[in-house]
């Protein structure tokens, strides 16, 4: 018998070390973390059901596209779409996906994944979260420049300078 829980939780705890060495954006991890937990729970009920052989009858909706024009939506956290993404924001996780491999080739992970089309649209999600492209680098996170930093303006602002177009000091 497998479960999902264990590698989830390694999962959140290395994105709660990273939000603590990174606290420039603190709820993207916080989204994140919570983003993972629901990943998580909804991934065990569905194999719960699935071992009970209950699972839900998936139902047919009719499109509301363009019915309700009042409704208005909050912009919300967007998270980056490419292969293995994480990887460059939490490095502590590359030591793990091993073990998320591993626990995809296990035979009834197969047959669950093959039977539940929730479910593997979840771990698609998950996989592209954390899985690079095979022969490509680990995509880098780019980092805001920050330069000049702010205790610095603020030491040149006290000393009566100012910073010249070649980034060197001038009186005013």
């Amino acid at each position: 018998m497998f479960s999902f829980i264990p590698f989830l939780t390694v999962l959140q705890a290395a994105l709660a070390v990273a939000s603590k060495r990174d606290l420039r954006m603190p709820m993207f991890f916080v989204a994140l973390c919570n983003r993972v937990g629901r990943m998580g729970r909804r991934l065990e009920r569905l194999l719960m059901q699935w071992r009970a052989g209950a699972l839900p009858v998936k139902r047919e909706r009719a499109s509301e596209k363009g019915m309700r024009t009042e409704r208005v939506r909050t912009a919300s956290l967007s998270f980056p779409t490419g292969h293995g993404w994480l990887l460059g924001r939490v490095p502590d996780i590359c030591q793990r996906i091993g073990s998320l491999e591993l626990l995809l080739t296990q035979e009834e992970c197969v047959r669950f994944l093959a039977d539940v089309p929730a479910a593997r649209k979840i771990m698609g999600v998950l996989e592209r979260m954390l899985l690079p492209v095979a022969g490509k680098p680990v995509p880098k996170m780019k980092r805001a420049a920050v330069w000049p930093p702010l205790a610095w303006q603020r030491a040149v602002e006290q000393a009566g300078m100012q910073v010249g177009p070649t980034r060197r000091l001038e009186w005013n």
